[in-house]
């Protein structure tokens, strides 16, 4: 899944250098392996804390962090992504995509309520009659090493801790811009996710061999 997802970041073709922060030995061996290229961190309580931490050994500024989970992202949103944070290099990017009404109280699957380009909220339950307000979050940030390192050394609020989300650490101290995507996310959240993401990336294959 790591190695699919790091394929994906390539495909984007707006990365100076693609590299992925891990703790796992394991990790590590798999992505070397199959060509990337890979950098140890220590333990970390969210990614975006790791990305800090491997940015710094890295002399980094501007970072899309693609999380892990995400073997179908779209490549084009990750080019937005970039293009978004060159322009806002002061805010926090990351991105939100249609919410299925049928997941609205699914706690696996994170919302985000935006107002104009800015996000205001983030969560993991809302009531299905609020559905319409919110889209779904995907796995996907971007920072400057200033807002990144900002963040890094922030403790993790009460909000962070309740809702298991990093971003409410930066929440109100900058602002979060939002790209928007027609793509929904399918993530690899737990092990049931794994399945329909295989299923996906097969179907996606037989697509591509047909043509």
């Amino acid at each position: 899944m790591i190695v699919r997802t790091l394929e994906r970041a390539l495909l984007a073709d707006c990365f100076g250098r693609i590299v992925c922060a891990t703790d796992s030995e394991q990790i590590a061996e798999v992505v070397s392996n199959a060509g990337f290229d890979f950098v140890m961190t220590g333990p970390a309580a969210t990614g975006s804390d790791r990305v800090a931490e491997a940015a710094r050994m890295l002399g980094l500024d501007l970072v899309v962090n693609l999380q892990g989970d995400e073997p179908l992202v779209e490549p084009s949103v990750l080019s937005d992504v970039a293009q978004e944070l060159a322009l806002h290099p002061d805010c926090w990017v990351t991105v939100a995509c249609p919410l299925n009404p049928a997941e609205s109280t699914l706690e696996t699957v994170v919302k985000v309520r935006v107002e104009g380009d800015l996000a205001v909220d983030f969560t993991r339950n809302v009531a299905p009659a609020d559905a319409p307000r919110w889209f779904q979050h995907q796995g996907i940030y971007a920072y400057s090493r200033v807002s990144r390192d900002e963040f890094a050394s922030l403790p993790q609020n009460a909000v962070e801790k309740e809702r298991s989300l990093e971003q409410m650490r930066i929440l109100g101290r900058r602002p979060i811009r939002i790209v928007q995507s027609p793509y929904p996310s399918v993530s690899v959240d737990v092990p049931s996710d794994a399945g329909t993401v295989e299923a996906l990336i097969e179907k996606e294959m037989m697509n591509r061999g047909s043509r």
